[in-house]
């Protein structure tokens, strides 16, 4: 009785010891994260011309980017559903000189934005442990800008009482194409490269609340200007993307 016993348990822990079989072809369920990064086009647009007649310097040079949802996988098609993060890198310390040459002012400027996407993904190619992709994805994404000054003698004089920040938002489509790969990585983890490209430009900012900015009193909703146009942040470009996605 003992022996049979002790057999039975050696048996179940055998079983449960059995490595899990990955067909990517067969496991249809995966949450999943993205991290993703590439050149940033929005450069000085989001205080370019805050104060008319001065001139900026620096300026944002990456776009990172970030992805969580959960995946739908079939064999020729899968549908991702994910809330996206758009974070081109801080500007910090930029400078704004009148005409003369005397600062006026030094600031940061920060772009955060946040998008609900879809995604479809068309299997081109694969077996039971690997597949690429061609991938397209459409989003909304909500924008929000804010620039922090901190004023010189001389700016205080010329700009008596303005606001040492100032945010806005904006919205607007965002779409997405790429090229992916993906691969096991566990029993039931795979890895995912991709290269794509995101079209994404927000045309009109509101301010978000009354301001005092350089250029006089603001009201909030009011449309943030760049000069004599609207002040719009181009969040387009290409980048490349490492994520991972958990079967269940």
């Amino acid at each position: 009785m003992k022996l049979a016993f002790l057999f039975s348990i050696v048996a179940l822990m055998a079983v449960s010891a059995e490595a899990r079989v990955f067909d990517i072809k067969r496991d249809s369920m995966a949450p999943y994260f993205i991290l993703s990064g590439g050149p940033s086009t929005v450069g000085t647009n989001g205080y370019a011309n805050e104060a008319t007649g001065t001139t900026v310097s620096g300026e944002s040079k990456f776009t990172y980017g970030g992805e969580f949802g959960f995946l739908l996988s079939r064999p020729v098609l899968n549908l991702a559903f994910g809330i996206g993060i758009i974070k081109p890198s801080l500007v910090e310390g930029f400078s704004g000189s009148d005409t003369g040459g005397t600062q006026m002012f030094t600031g940061n400027s920060e772009v955060l934005g946040f998008a609900p996407r879809v995604t479809l993904e068309v299997n081109l190619h694969g077996d039971q442990v690997s597949r690429s992709f061609v991938a397209v994805g459409v989003g909304y994404a909500d924008v929000k800008l804010k620039n922090s000054y901190t004023m010189t003698a001389a700016g205080d004089a010329a700009y008596p009482g303005v606001a040492t920040t100032i945010e806005s938002k904006g919205a607007a489509t965002e779409l997405t194409a790429g090229l992916g790969y993906e691969g096991v990585l566990s029993d039931t983890t795979t890895y995912v490269f991709q290269f794509g490209y995101r079209q994404l430009r927000i045309d009109q900012l509101k301010y978000s609340k009354d301001y005092t900015t350089f250029n006089g009193p603001v009201s909030a909703g009011g449309t943030v200007m760049n000069g004599a146009s609207n002040r719009e942040l181009n969040l387009s470009g290409g980048f490349l993307s490492l994520g991972f996605r958990f079967y269940l």
